[in-house]
């Protein structure tokens, strides 16, 4: 089950990071477009700037979300790579929450509910402590 949590995971966050991606890359298109006054400061900088970020920031979900799924492939837990995604996640669902309405919201809790679950899963892990058997 840990496996499919973490597959369902990596495809919502890959679908995430392209999202974030193209809309950052398009806002840098819009800033370019309208020559906005950024109170003195060069728009050509601050359009650089979104498309950087926005291209960074799809980079690092990708990655993300291919290493969840080389998890899942494999079995194994991954547990720093699920802590992490669940921190990007967290900050994924605010913003979602905030401004982008209820549909994009509820998406992305189902991520974070299936990062969460694969992180607390433990059924496929041996019992540890106690006393050996005699």
């Amino acid at each position: 089950m840990r496996t499919l949590a973490l597959l369902i995971a990596a495809v919502g966050i890959l679908l995430e990071g392209l999202v974030i991606g193209v809309v950052l890359v398009a806002l840098g298109g819009v800033i370019d477009a309208y020559s906005m006054s950024l109170n003195g400061t060069d728009p050509s900088m601050a359009q650089a700037a979104v498309k950087i970020m926005g291209v960074a920031l799809a980079v690092l979900l990708v990655v993300l979300a291919a290493g969840l799924a080389a998890a899942a492939a494999r079995g194994r837990h991954a547990r720093r790579m699920t802590f992490a995604a669940l921190v990007i996640q967290c900050v994924v669902v605010v913003i979602a929450g905030i401004g982008l309405g209820w549909a994009v919201f509820a998406g992305t809790l189902v991520v974070l509910g299936t990062l969460l679950y694969a992180l607390l899963d433990d059924s496929h892990q041996p019992a540890t402590g106690g006393r050996p058997a005699r």
